[in-house]
């Protein structure tokens, strides 16, 4: 069981490399498409960027179910806003709260417009029981946040570059140092056991890498996949931490 999760994790790191998803769509609403609340829910909204968490049942107008979340007995997520699911739900679960449900009546062109999709036949209109979950979101710090970060107790920086780096540059005190990236830009292939055994999806852990790019996926992944919740990505990474000033020490990786 323990080898499987290591291998779904490199495979979901290598899945989350791709830029897609990381833009929020502006999206045009149809004629045709109804959004009713059934019920209310509680908390914060969910915005585009955030990665959601629902459960939901599709039908088409005729009353076919054509896919059930509820029926496999596991929410599905998505980043809100990212393009990676149709129109209408991207618009339609936007500024839902946890535990809020909605009717969504999602007309072609903001679902699978003329293409036909297993069941689906083309240019359907498609009816959606949907329920917020959860909000599975990471935190963007900047060089502030870091810093006041590293003074708590139970927070843990991780640097996920490789040795070249930590030695070119240095790498902030206190620093574990776990490469995740190859110089392929592939994951590292002792990235998954090192940090699975280390960590647990309790832990509060700060990523680093050099710019934020690599980390902001990673991010990304740990919260998506894993439902980690105390991730924090340093945004513009360590060059931007030396930049402003702030003390690295020498790498002994």
């Amino acid at each position: 069981m323990v080898r499987v999760l290591m291998v779904s994790f490199v495979m979901l790191i290598l899945a989350s490399c791709s830029d897609s998803g990381n833009a929020v769509e502006e999206i045009t609403v149809s004629p045709g498409f109804e959004m009713t609340t059934v019920k209310q829910g509680s908390g914060v909204d969910a915005k585009p960027g955030n990665i959601v968490s629902v459960h939901y049942t599709g039908t088409l107008t005729d009353g076919t179910k054509f896919d059930s979340s509820r029926d496999r007995g596991e929410p599905f997520s998505f980043t809100l806003g990212g393009g990676e699911v149709i129109k209408g739900w991207d618009h339609g679960v936007k500024g839902m709260k946890r535990g809020e449900q909605r009717k969504l009546v999602i007309p072609p062109e903001m679902g699978y417009g003329d293409r036909k999709v297993s069941v689906i036949p083309a240019n359907s209109t498609l009816l959606f029981d949907v329920e917020l979950i959860d909000i599975l979101s990471y935190t963007d710090i900047n060089n502030e946040e870091l810093q006041a970060l590293l003074k708590e107790e139970g927070v843990t920086l991780v640097d996920i570059r490789r040795p070249e780096e930590w030695k070119q540059t240095g790498i902030v005190e206190g620093s574990e140092m776990i490469t995740a990236f190859t110089k392929r830009g592939v994951p590292h292939p002792d990235f998954s056991e090192k940090f699975l055994k280390r960590f647990t999806t309790d832990d509060r852990v700060i990523i680093i890498c050099r710019t934020g790019n690599r980390t902001g996926r990673l991010a990304q992944a740990l919260v998506r996949k894993l439902e980690w919740k105390g991730v924090y990505n340093v945004t513009k990474g360590i060059t931007d931490w030396i930049k402003q000033g702030y003390p690295v020490i020498k790498s002994q990786g």
